[in-house]
């Protein structure tokens, strides 16, 4: 199913009778999306052979009159856009140290059909390694991590078939690899058993009937300074 399919269904809920005059003059939706995965492609970098860094606040001009017609549809406008992004976002590889933001701007230089697309400079930014476990993401900036349903485990994984001391995850700065702790019922990468293995960019261990996402993902170098004095268990919650 197209976006252009998804997005009429969406807003025709929203507006309902509206829709059909919302489009037929101005700017479409399909244009702005166009004009955002362009932008998002000429800015994105490449960072080593599997990390493409992307901006992530989009800044899109407007003419007055396209302005005012799609504002009135609100917010869900907005968001069925930026979703788009994300998933475009997703399916090329990009990275990017925050979540997509998009902002609609009235720009008077513009005329009515007219999209001008900007988008924040990248700044510096540093790749820390994760581990996502039961909707909570734990950042890793120790050598070493245990995972295991042991209390004292550094990230506890409360499920079937998790050994105490079930998995290690070991950082050296630049890579990572995992490492079975002579568990009862093994570690899996990407359904996989193995014992002593790199870890890639992005990829699923199993621990146990446990699946955790492993992904190395980039911060504001801000932002990973305060990750440095802050204990692993005061993770994040994810969406």
């Amino acid at each position: 199913m197209g976006f252009l399919d998804s997005f009429e269904r969406q807003v025709e809920r929203l507006v309902g009778g509206v829709f059909a005059k919302t489009f037929t003059s101005g700017v479409h939706p399909v244009e702005i999306v166009a004009a955002l995965k362009k932008d998002m492609d000429a800015t994105a970098r490449s960072i080593t052979r599997t990390r493409v860094l992307a901006p992530h606040s989009f800044h899109v001009g407007l003419s007055a009159s396209d302005f005012q017609r799609l504002g009135q549809l609100g917010r869900e406008f907005v968001s069925e856009i930026r979703q788009t992004l994300e998933d475009y976002r997703i399916v090329r590889g990009y990275s990017c140290q925050e979540p997509v933001t998009i902002r609609l701007e009235e720009k008077l230089t513009l005329a009515e059909g007219m999209v001008d697309v900007r988008s924040d400079r990248v700044g510096s930014v540093v790749w820390v390694p994760t581990l996502t476990w039961n909707s909570v993401r734990y950042p890793l900036t120790r050598k070493s991590t245990i995972l295991g349903r042991g209390t004292d485990s550094d990230v506890h994984v409360v499920a079937p078939g998790v050994s105490r001391h079930h998995a290690e995850i070991r950082w050296n700065g630049k890579r990572c690899e995992v490492v079975d702790l002579g568990s009862t019922n093994g570690t899996t990468l990407d359904g996989e058993t193995v014992t002593r293995a790199a870890l890639p960019d992005s990829c699923t261990l199993g621990v146990g009937r446990a699946r955790i996402l492993f992904q190395v993902v980039p911060l504001s170098s801000a932002a990973y300074d305060a990750l440095a004095h802050t204990p692993l268990n005061s993770a994040e919650e994810t969406s």
